[in-house]
Parts: structure tokens; C-alpha cells; sequence
């Protein structure tokens, strides 16, 4: 754990990254990058990488707020939540419950579902099925990993068992979902407030892992024209179902006759320099210091005003 002395003594920012999830790598990236942008607006900063140092060493008297970019399993999946509810840490995002619900990519369907909300044509499979539930083409997922990790494009009957496999790598369960031709799009929902839009162009393949982080090729597009009109209220429902707060991203693909259907929601968005919300954010006028300080100034406002109320009852 790092420690810098204070500049301007606003909040004392604790950003919690790295861990041992297979999202390791994005996430020392976005962690940094956080930390960064809140030092340059005169935080107290500390980081704390927890696959470095225990959670016995964690001292929650010496910050008053933590910012998780823990990306993955034991950080978006509501583990770390309950430890720093455990220290009495708040934190900038989402609640236990639904870090939980919405990493986990079937119980999401559902509640989207549940609400009215399109999603592609889809289920979850248990083990090693010998073949796919509905027809190709098909996305083939870990029902709770982040970052594209073991997702696969199944065209044909010969790529659905090692598809499957490469899934059930991280965890039991498996989702299959109809593969929707069309555009890739996302929305940033920040504390409730709906940001300008990001369309991925990928010039080969998909969004996959590479494409993402590694290739040079892939471009993005904000504001894009010609979306669907209830876009942004589609994203906003989908948050609000899943008590989602802080900083957020509504994944949607686009088809052909302009339907969007949600993918799924990230709860801890990358970012990095090649992330989709610092690009959105910017397009709406607030660079990564001022997102960053936004959010750190709504929760502690939130925290505090639960807090009066607490001691008023």
C-alpha cells in the first residue's frame, strides 16, 4: 500500500486494483489512471492492490472513501464490497447486492427480462451439453467473468464443444446467447445520469479480448447518429432494476432493423486509456480528474447524509 502526503486535503481516496482475477492486468491500468486523475485535483491518495497486501493490514480509519477499479472475480462480483462494508469503508459504485447480481450474466438476463427489457435469445447450460440450446450463430460466455475472458463465437456444430470449454474454465454455469448482426454500442450511466454514447467499429473479428486492449485497429465512434430513440432510457431502466450507482456502462448490440438489446452491465468500467467511458466522459465536457472527483464528492455526500439520518432515528 502506497501513500501520497495531500495536496488541496479533500477526501483521503483509498483506489483498491490489481487482485488475482484474470482481469489482473486491465485493472492495474484503470487503477492507476484513477489514482492519477485524483492526485491532479488534490486528493489524498492511497492504493492498495490486495493480492499484495492483506485486508488485516487495510487501516479503514486512515480514508474516508474507497475507490474500487478491482475489475473481475473478488471485485466486481460484491466480494470486496462486503469487505469494506465489513471495516465500515464506504465506497464509490454499487451495494453488495447488486455487484452480485450484475456480474453474474444469467441472473442480469432475468432481471432484465423480469422488467421488460430485450435481451438476444438466450439461457444458461450446466456442464458440457453436446449441443448448442438454439442455432447458430451463438455467443458462448462464462456466466460471470468480465473482459471478453473465454467468450466465444460458435458459427458450427465443430466450435461449440471447445467453446463450451473455454467457458466452463471459469465457472459452472455457461451463457449461450443468439448472436444479434448489427452494431456494438455502450452507455455510461454515471450516478444516474446518462452519458454520451460509444459505438465499437472492430475491423477483424469481434470484441474480443484483443481488440479491446491490444489491436491498434479497432476504432470507436461517440454520439454516433442513427440509434435507436429509447436508448438512453433503456439504459437508465436498466440500472435502476438492478440498483446500480456510481459509475456504469449498459452494453447494447444493435440490429439490423435498429432493435437494441442489453448485453450486460459492468459495475467497474474500465479505465484505461483505450476504456469507452473516460471517451465518453470527455465528449460531455469532464476530463478523468473531474469524473473521478464528481463521484468521489456524490457518494461522500451520500454516505453522509445516510449517516444524519441514522443518528436522527
Amino acid at each position: 500500500m502506497t501513500i501520497d502526503m495531500p495536496q488541496s486535503g479533500q477526501f483521503r481516496v483509498l483506489v483498491i486494483f490489481g487482485g488475482r482475477s484474470a482481469e489482473r492486468a486491465v485493472s492495474l491500468e484503470s487503477g492507476q489512471a484513477v489514482a492519477g486523475a485524483l492526485r491532479s485535483v488534490g486528493h489524498t491518495v492511497g492504493t492498495w492492490d490486495p493480492a499484495a497486501t492483506p485486508m488485516s493490514d487495510l487501516h479503514s480509519a486512515d480514508w474516508d472513501i474507497a475507490f474500487p477499479m478491482l475489475h473481475g472475480t473478488g471485485g466486481e462480483d460484491g466480494v470486496l464490497h462486503r469487505q469494506l462494508c465489513a471495516v465500515g469503508l464506504p465506497w464509490v459504485g454499487c451495494s453488495i447486492a447488486s455487484s452480485a447480481l450484475t456480474f453474474d450474466k444469467s441472473l442480469t438476463r432475468a432481471r432484465m427480462q423480469r422488467y421488460g427489457i430485450q435481451v438476444p435469445l438466450g439461457t444458461t447450460i450446466t456442464g458440457r451439453d453436446t449441443s448448442a440450446p438454439i442455432q447458430f450463430p451463438v455467443v458462448v460466455k462464462p456466466a460471470r467473468q468480465g473482459s471478453s475472458i473465454g467468450v466465444s463465437m460458435v458459427r458450427r456444430q465443430a466450435e461449440w464443444g471447445p467453446a463450451v470449454d473455454a467457458a466452463l474454465v471459469w465457472g459452472s454455469e455457461v451463457v449461450v446467447e443468439s448472436y444479434v448482426a448489427g452494431r456494438e454500442v455502450s452507455i455510461p450511466v454515471i450516478d444516474g445520469e446518462v452519458f454520451p454514447t460509444v459505438e465499437i467499429i472492430v475491423r477483424d473479428g469481434w470484441y474480443d479480448y484483443d481488440n479491446k486492449y491490444k489491436s491498434d485497429r479497432t476504432r470507436y465512434r461517440v454520439a454516433p447518429p442513427d440509434l435507436p430513440a429509447n436508448m438512453n432510457s433503456i439504459a437508465l431502466m436498466a440500472c435502476e432494476v438492478c440498483g446500480v450507482e456510481g459509475i456504469a456502462r449498459v452494453d447494447f448490440r444493435i440490429n439490423e432493423t435498429n432493435q437494441a438489446y442489453v448485453l450486460e452491465i459492468n459495475t467497474i468500467p474500465g479505465m484505461t486509456i483505450r476504456s469507452l467511458v473516460p471517451r465518453s466522459a470527455a465528449a460531455a465536457g469532464l476530463s478523468l480528474s473531474e469524473l473521478c472527483d464528481r463521484c468521489v464528492g456524490t457518494c461522500m455526500r451520500r454516505h453522509d447524509a445516510e449517516a444524519s439520518d441514522d443518528r436522527a432515528k
